[in-house]
């Protein structure tokens, strides 16, 4: 079984990543945004992307598999309902949709040259190693899975 690249779980590297936004507004602010609606839809957009790791969380919790997502070898079911029909991490895009609402609220375009990086991290460290132990556990249901939903969006 392939381990994973990290053991830094998701939450972390999404909370790295805002501690890297925080100086980039006084040492590279590029343009500021001086708006009140900047910071309001910044909170609605955080408030989103943690409802969507919370729904998602309560799903792994009903079907009785592991929300670890360091050991995606000890899942005792795949989960496909729920946000799962939509997209294959749906508590990844709730990060980054917390993400780019902190971005917001910091009112700087260098905040989100931040995003990206984040999509590369966690596609390199966590979703790639995460899909193969997947399918080493789950094989061609998971790989039927897998070409029916996208893996973001």
């Amino acid at each position: 079984m392939k381990i994973l690249h990290t053991k830094i779980p998701p939450p972390i590297i999404a909370l790295l990543t805002v501690l890297a936004m925080w100086p980039l507004k006084t040492v590279l602010p590029l343009h500021i945004f001086d708006h009140p609606a900047l910071f309001y839809t910044g909170i609605v957009i955080i408030c989103i992307g943690l409802s969507l790791d919370l729904v998602s969380l309560f799903n792994f919790i009903k079907n009785k598999t592991t929300i670890n997502p360091v050991s995606p070898h000890k899942a005792a079911h795949l989960v496909i309902s729920g946000f799962y029909r939509y997209t294959r991490n749906p508590m990844y895009l709730g990060l980054l949709l917390v993400l780019t609402g902190t971005a917001m609220l910091f009112a700087t375009a260098s905040a989100f040259l931040l995003l990206p990086l984040f999509v590369i991290a966690i596609n390199t460290l966590q979703i790639k190693p995460e899909e193969a132990a997947l399918e080493t556990l789950f094989g061609e249901q998971y790989t039927h899975y897998k070409s029916q939903v996208n893996r973001w969006i």
